[in-house]
């Protein structure tokens, strides 16, 4: 929308830069929100092909590969919902994350598109719901340490 739209560009599925070593603590909601979607294609305009021929049946959707997009050593504490959320995502992963006395949860995935056996992760994670470093709000909360996704397409 407006002067500078360009149907070239969709951030959605773009490839992610790096993320790497940040920290994140006492925020209003979030440590790290990836919100709505995220989903990285090789092109990233152009829609996903199934194809479920005998040839391809191993990847189906060789026409549009997945791109994984890594983030990677977040430490995210005493935020006022999650350390980490994403709402729905692709070939995602979470690598080495320490999360510890959100008020929610440690990581939430609400929904995964799921394109393979190698797609949404959590990989090296110290995830701590609550410490003796506490707060009332915390008590109120009941963190938990993940919330997982509705779909399918998940590994920790």
């Amino acid at each position: 929308m407006g002067p500078s739209a360009n149907t070239a560009i969709c951030p959605e599925n773009m490839k992610v830069g790096k993320f790497l070593n940040n920290h994140a603590h006492s925020c209003g909601r979030y440590g790290l929100r990836i919100f709505h979607n995220m989903i990285p294609r090789k092109f990233p305009c152009k829609p996903v092909w199934k194809d479920w021929s005998e040839e391809k049946k191993d990847d189906p959707y060789w026409k549009n590969p997945a791109i994984t997009a890594t983030f990677e050593g977040l430490v995210s504490w005493k935020n006022n919902r999650n350390g980490a959320i994403a709402k729905r995502v692709g070939d995602v992963r979470f690598v080495n994350f320490k999360v510890a006395d959100n008020v929610l949860a440690g990581i939430e995935f609400a929904e995964t598109a799921w394109y393979g056996d190698d797609t949404t992760q959590i990989n090296g994670a110290l995830i701590i719901g609550k410490t003796s470093n506490t707060e009332a709000k915390l008590d109120k909360g009941s963190p938990r340490g993940i919330i997982t996704p509705r779909s399918e397409g998940f590994l920790v």
